[in-house]
């Protein structure tokens, strides 16, 4: 129902029978999509040793295929192996993405690092992007100036990024490999981190999510083994120092780490066995929201005289309800009311409404005009959800539709190699901060044209529209995994492993655009941690005490 709204948004209204059976042709096409991922994850929890013994004869490619694949459960010499082929794997991307992809907002914090003027500051460094962030891209940026050329220094950023990302699905498949999934279900979790085009690409990216992904991966293995062992892993100061570490730096590669790890360590909470078990999670989240919201704010961004990052991310989505209102419904409003929308609100924000992005609602700057209308902005607009609630909604799901329809004839939620925006985007700004653009838009569109053709194709188009990755793989993930728990056929502290999955969703239904560019970064921790939900499903139940 929501997937046909979203057309009947996009088009206009009107046509309610056909709508109608719209609505019953998605909800069966949902249905057999259901029954299918049943049988996907049957076929994926099979033994596959003793499907391996009944083939006599087995076929030259499996031969190639036994001899290729790495044994996840081996020594050091396999983990290289596995590293080194999926780096064969990833050398195509990499070649072409040379020196490497960078995203607008990277050019920002470029111009920040080099104090030259930009769209959110006019030199100084800002925390509408994570601190951190700025100095990884400006260390490398500097290094490669030192060299010779910033191009040489984004090029040895695409290089650690890509040795990193490949070190950290690695270590997650033999983390799997180690723990009861079926041999089927990490073996497929490393061919899909090997071969999906999706994976290299925003993993190599010069952006501040390919940063924060393997933080995020890493952190969702520390989930897992907390909640497989019950807490008992965080007896060991190690174990536990590791957990804080990785939530820490989790928290500080990306504005809603912090709300992620609180989120997961919460969750945990009810999986773990003893209170003390108990205060370290909390303990965790804590000393993460410390960091965050008091050591930075309050003692380093002073010191360093970085400029906070405006609360208008946090209101993104009020902030946009409330412009189609005054366009929509402004000279109904009471006067002063409309004084404080267009107060809160970017210049001429009814006219200059976009359905698809925030940017020109929210704008770039936390003025003082803004914090003291804040409080009365939130009155106003909680006010007019009750009176104006169609306004609000269409507001709503026309900005987050990619992740509830799939592709139509007027927006294209599909997945995007988006080489070409990555590596021309950036325009004159990026000639100033002295970074590298490709002059091959040529090939770059092409590549983009393909990927979208392919997606467009009626067998590829569930693959490889967004909806599949943000909503739908996640609710029968989450489905089958709560009628297995309901079976008895899998145990709580398996069942832990959505956990990375749980705290990634929310967010998604917050951002500031669905069916742009930037949505394609939005969803790449769904991407990392698609496989996992799909392994925990071939875990059988296993006593408490199970241990490795």
């Amino acid at each position: 129902m929501l997937a046909e709204y979203c057309a009947y948004l996009n088009e206009g209204g009107g046509g309610n029978v056909r709508r109608a059976l719209h609505v019953i042709a998605l909800t069966v096409f949902f249905m057999v999509m259901t029954l299918v991922f049943e049988h996907f994850i049957s076929w994926l929890g099979r033994d596959s040793k003793q499907t391996e013994s009944s083939q006599s004869h087995p076929s030259i490619l499996s031969r190639l295929l036994r001899r290729i694949a790495p044994d996840f459960t081996g020594d050091r010499h396999q983990a290289l192996k596995a590293a080194g082929v999926m780096a064969v794997c990833w050398l195509p991307y990499y070649l072409l993405a040379l020196p490497g992809e960078i995203w607008y907002d990277t050019v920002q914090q470029v111009m920040m690092w080099k104090g030259l003027p930009n769209p959110i500051t006019s030199g100084a460094w800002s925390d509408h992007h994570p601190v951190l962030d700025t100095l990884i891209f400006g260390v490398f940026y500097q290094l490669g100036a030192w060299i010779g050329h910033p191009a040489v220094g984004v090029a040895l950023y695409t290089t650690c990024i890509a040795i990193a990302a490949i070190v950290v699905f690695v270590y997650t498949v033999r983390y799997l490999a180690k723990s009861a999934v079926s041999k089927r279900a990490y073996l497929g979790a490393y061919l899909f981190f090997c071969v999906f085009p999706f994976i290299p690409i925003f993993s190599m990216a010069m952006v501040k999510d390919a940063v924060f992904l393997p933080m995020f991966m890493l952190f969702s293995v520390q989930c897992m083994e907390v909640a497989r062992t019950k807490g008992a892993c965080l007896k060991s100061r190690q174990t536990l120092a590791l957990f804080i570490i990785l939530a820490l730096l989790v928290s500080l590669t990306k504005k809603t780490g912090v709300y992620s790890v609180a989120f997961a360590c919460i969750l945990l909470v009810f999986i773990v066995a003893g209170n003390r078990a108990r205060v370290k999670l909390l303990g965790a989240a804590v000393a993460s929201g410390l960091v965050i919201f008091v050591l930075l704010p309050v003692v380093l961004f002073p010191a360093c005289h970085i400029i906070p990052g405006g609360k208008q991310e946090i209101i993104a989505i009020p902030m946009q309800q409330s412009a189609l209102l005054l366009r929509e419904h402004g000279s109904e409003l009471p006067k002063d009311e409309q004084d404080i929308l267009t107060g809160m609100l970017e210049p001429n924000a009814a006219e200059n409404y976009e359905w698809w992005a925030v940017d020109k609602i929210k704008g770039t700057h936390w003025t003082q005009q803004r914090e003291n209308l804040l409080k009365p902005f939130l009155r106003v607009w909680a006010k007019n959800a009750v009176i104006y609630p169609q306004t609000y909604a269409k507001a709503y799901f026309m900005l987050e539709q990619g992740w509830i329809a799939l592709p139509n004839s007027i927006v294209n939620e599909n997945l995007q190699s988006s080489y070409l925006y990555t590596r021309t985007a950036p325009g004159k700004n990026a000639d100033i901060a002295g970074l590298p653009q490709s002059r091959y838009t040529r090939l770059y569109d092409g590549i983009d044209q393909f990927v979208i053709w392919l997606g467009n194709q009626f067998f590829m188009q569930p693959w490889l529209s967004r909806v599949f990755w943000a909503t739908w793989l996640p609710f029968m993930q989450l489905y089958e995994t709560v009628r297995r728990l309901h079976a008895k056929e899998l145990s709580w502290m398996y069942a832990a492993w959505l956990v990375p999955m749980l705290v990634s969703v929310p967010f998604l239904w917050i951002s500031g655009g669905s069916v742009t560019y930037e949505g394609l970064r939005y969803l790449m921790p769904m991407l990392g941690v698609a496989p996992i939900g799909c392994a925990l499903l071939t875990v059988q139940q296993q006593p408490s005490h199970a241990d490795r």
